[in-house]
């Protein structure tokens, strides 16, 4: 047995000779010749949902497959022995728009709530303009998964090991390469946090991927006069979009802060890359929870409902009293009821 490991006992199909086992996780995948035999003691190789993939220990039947623990109200296998969980690693990811510096600093209460909270390994994962994936050849849907793979490689290199458990948050645009790398690794991620971000929708072209083809269409006011609809306290970007077209141009080359937002609004936004709807994600055997802000108009809870259909478990609509960005911040009162939510629900990871 490999340390750490569950151990599961058959309890059920003890008249039929056993119970059912198939090759592979789906319940039409090709089923095994043999039967796994009543009182057999097998080792969780992976669990997701109801279906358990097995190494068999003693008894008989075949060596390895995939069985339901349950059948309706019907227990066919009982956990006997339930190994402490591992401590998780915690990934985030921020909104677009900002640098890795700015975004890092942006997460940092995040980070540290989260480290409060009783996390000890935590990440802050980028886009690819960080990675230098950008430029031509690195636009639309084709170059998404390549970036993913850049991801998994990255959780890697802080992971305690390829199989450490993941929790991941992803903010805004963050939450593009959150489900599409717990798409990509399954049952390894147990749960998903979504802040301020309506649902995607396997199968239908993402909002980011919808925002580059109109912003190729339009200009550099566009891009800006949307970035700030996220941030309206944000005055300086208020007085750059409410002026005339010549004023406008004008400030953009005379403000390094302006030029240097374009340039990365352009790189994240117009010129960006984005998830295949029909290949980076799916419904993941993750847990997920949206946070909806309420004083968001684009991230309402009814924004949020649709998030359900991309996980295979427990789903939370959270409504939250911020607005888009300040989601993120503690108020005047040094309170944040994302982080306070944060705190209580991390606690089913690490005890």
């Amino acid at each position: 047995m490999a340390e750490g490991q569950a151990v599961w006992e058959v309890i059920g199909g003890k008249d039929k000779g056993g119970i059912m086992v198939r090759e592979g996780r789906g319940l039409r995948s090709k089923e095994a010749a043999e039967r796994l035999a009543f009182a057999s003691f097998v080792e969780e190789v992976e669990l997701v949902g109801e279906r358990l993939h097995y190494k068999l220990m003693t008894g008989s039947g075949p060596e390895t497959g995939w069985v339901s623990i349950n059948i309706g109200d019907k227990d066919l296998l009982k956990c006997i022995i339930k190994p402490p969980p591992k401590p998780p690693l915690f990934c985030a990811w921020y909104s677009g728009g900002f640098t890795t510096a700015d975004g890092e600093k942006l997460l940092s209460p995040l980070m540290d709530a989260v480290h409060a909270a009783g996390v000890e390994k935590r990440a802050i994962l980028h886009f690819p303009d960080a990675y230098e994936m950008s430029g031509e050849g690195w636009e639309g849907r084709a170059p998404w998964s390549k970036y993913v793979d850049k991801l998994v490689e990255e959780i890697n290199k802080v992971s305690d090991s390829d199989s450490q458990p993941l929790v991941l948050f992803g903010h805004s645009r963050g939450a593009a390469p959150a489900i599409c790398v717990a798409s990509r690794l399954g049952a390894r991620v147990k749960q998903v946090y979504i802040a301020a971000c309506g649902a995607m929708r396997a199968g239908e072209a993402t909002a980011w991927e919808a925002l580059s083809k109109n912003f190729k269409q339009g200009g550099d006011r566009e891009l800006l006069g949307w970035f700030y609809s996220l941030q309206p306290e944000n005055v300086f970007l208020k007085r750059a979009v409410e002026k005339a077209d010549d004023e406008f141009e004008e400030q953009v080359n005379s403000s390094k802060f302006l030029s240097d937002m374009l340039s990365l609004m352009r790189r994240q936004y117009r010129d960006a890359m984005y998830p295949d709807p029909d290949r980076d994600f799916k419904a993941v055997p993750a847990n997920v929870t949206a946070f909806a802000a309420l004083l968001d108009e684009g991230s309402q809870p009814e924004h949020m409902e649709d998030w359900k259909l991309l996980t295979l478990a427990k789903f939370q609509n959270v409504s939250l009293n911020a607005g888009h960005m300040d989601c993120l911040a503690p108020n005047t009162a040094g309170k944040c009821e994302l982080f306070e939510f944060l705190q209580k629900d991390l606690k089913q990871f690490i005890s």
